[in-house]
């Protein structure tokens, strides 16, 4: 086999790697965005769940001040009752008012100390969600932190995969590499393998002359159909 397609062989091989490492990192790069997505998510999740928590409580704390001013209003009547002097109809109305006020704080009374049992057992169930919710978004920022050390990596082999080729292109001849540039802007394979006859790239069948001549190795041979050059085999 001739140097030059030794050097075309070996350029299309690092050709082939660097589309593979470019597909990688394209696939690191959507799972990134998709684990970022992810963290944003649970951010959002879990503000809800907080959010929750602060309308229970606030409910529990506007039952309290319910409670807090119809005791006051019943104070205030009772005073009236006891000290001022009043009509007699007013008396009546007052003493009607205390009445509706006091089953009514009653009720109120019950339902501040359920919403109160509710916000203090909602808590610990808070604390449970808050502690969940920190491990998980820890665990995802530690995969987009993996992702992105795995990106350096590939990045840095790109990078020497890159100047080795382009080392590899400075060797061909210029004829060669522009026609080399030409099929990789046709084909993601300019250098194909012989399959029997046949051209391994388009898979139409190869003259005589070309097989002779391919056989022969003593120079770079191309598909008189795609143009591709021409290997015998891989190994």
């Amino acid at each position: 086999m001739s140097g030059a397609l030794s050097l075309l062989r070996a350029l299309a091989e690092m050709d082939e790697a660097l589309q593979k490492l470019t597909g990688r990192l394209a696939d690191i790069a959507k799972e990134e965005v998709y684990l970022q997505g992810r963290i944003a998510q649970v951010d959002e999740e879990f503000a809800r769940r907080k959010e929750e928590h602060r309308k229970l409580r606030l409910a529990a704390q506007e039952r309290t001040a319910e409670v807090d001013a119809t005791d006051a209003k019943i104070r205030e009547y009772q005073r009236k009752l006891e000290f001022d002097i009043i009509p007699y109809k007013e008396m009546e109305f007052l003493r009607e008012q205390v009445q509706i006020l006091r089953a009514k704080l009653d009720e109120l009374s019950e339902q501040a100390i359920k919403l109160m049992e509710a916000v203090e057992e909602d808590a610990k169930k808070l604390s449970q969600d808050e502690a969940a919710y920190r491990e998980r978004r820890a665990q995802l920022e530690e995969e987009v932190k993996g992702l992105g050390r795995k990106g350096e990596e590939l990045r840095r082999e790109q990078e020497v995969l890159e100047a080795k080729r382009k080392e590899l292109v400075s060797q061909l001849p210029a004829q060669l590499r522009q026609h080399y540039q030409n099929l990789r802007a046709r084909f993601p394979n300019p250098v194909a393998y012989v399959n029997g006859q046949t051209c391994g790239g388009c898979h139409l069948r190869l003259s005589e002359a070309t097989l002779l001549r391919l056989h022969e190795g003593r120079e770079v041979v191309t598909c008189e159909h795609c143009s591709r050059f021409l290997v015998l085999r891989w190994a």
